[in-house]
């Protein structure tokens, strides 16, 4: 039985792997925002047969806040034997004069507070000889997506720092597991107006999910198609890139 700490657990993906690892027995500390949402998420991973459920509301870029609650959860666990560092946030390129504001809150969230708790509890880890490390990226890290220069350079950011850890842990005993999601149904998606390639349900995602972190993969990915996708997209050309992309994402946006 794993005891785990999840990040951006009231909706969307975070919401769906909550449920999954209930369903599997598996006790939980949740971490959101949103406090009525993630009462109601607790809930429901009781009734599904979670034998422990905790949750705490803050803002993961409140760096004092998500130190302390990091520690509450991992004494009241006695060591927390994963981390899930999945709060983030998405956004649209922007022309305006307040574009860097944006930019700058989508960093805030998706790399700094997220890579803050990655560092957070790899330190307890590492003291411990056993642990898994686990961020929610996105396939938008691959290269730089139209219309979302902060979203896919601040996963990009995350991917890079997840491998780098990965790497530097072995000899800990810790693994680090990097998920790439591509077009997930949740609130996220719905902005798109378009189509969206593969578009797969929450609660399927996160079994996909689930099975890889449980197995300690370096990289997982759904839907399936977008396991051949995503380095498929690393090596085009630049100038085939900029002309498929800019086609797709007219698509996709709608």
């Amino acid at each position: 039985m794993e005891k785990i700490i999840l990040t951006g657990a009231s909706d969307g993906i975070g919401k769906a792997l909550a449920f999954e690892f209930a369903n599997r027995g598996h006790v939980l500390g949740l971490i959101a925002r949103r406090e009525n949402l993630l009462n109601e998420v607790k809930l429901e991973c009781e009734k599904r047969g979670s034998p422990k459920v905790l949750v705490r509301t803050l803002d993961i870029t409140d760096e004092a806040k998500l130190e302390s609650v990091l520690d509450e959860l991992d004494d009241a666990f006695s060591g927390a034997t994963m981390f899930i560092a999945n709060a983030g946030i998405t956004s649209r390129s922007s022309f305006q004069s307040d574009a860097w504001e944006e930019v700058k809150k989508t960093f805030m969230v998706n790399v700094m507070g997220t890579i803050h708790g990655l560092e957070h509890m790899k330190l307890k880890m590492i003291k411990r000889r056993s642990g898994i490390l686990c961020g929610i990226s996105s396939i938008a890290a691959a290269r730089g997506m139209p219309t979302a220069g902060s979203y896919s350079s601040s996963k990009a950011a995350l991917t890079t720092h997840l491998e780098t850890m990965r790497v530097d842990l072995i000899p800990f005993g810790v693994s680090v597991v990097t998920v790439a999601p591509g077009f997930i149904e949740t609130e996220m998606t719905k902005k798109n107006k378009g189509n969206m390639p593969f578009l797969m349900k929450a609660d399927r995602a996160a079994k996909i999910f689930v099975d890889g972190i449980l197995k300690r993969k370096r990289f997982v990915v759904a839907p399936r198609p977008y396991r051949f996708i995503y380095p498929i997209l690393q090596m085009l050309p630049r100038a085939l890139f900029d002309r498929i992309m800019r086609i797709m994402y007219k698509r996709i946006r709608g």
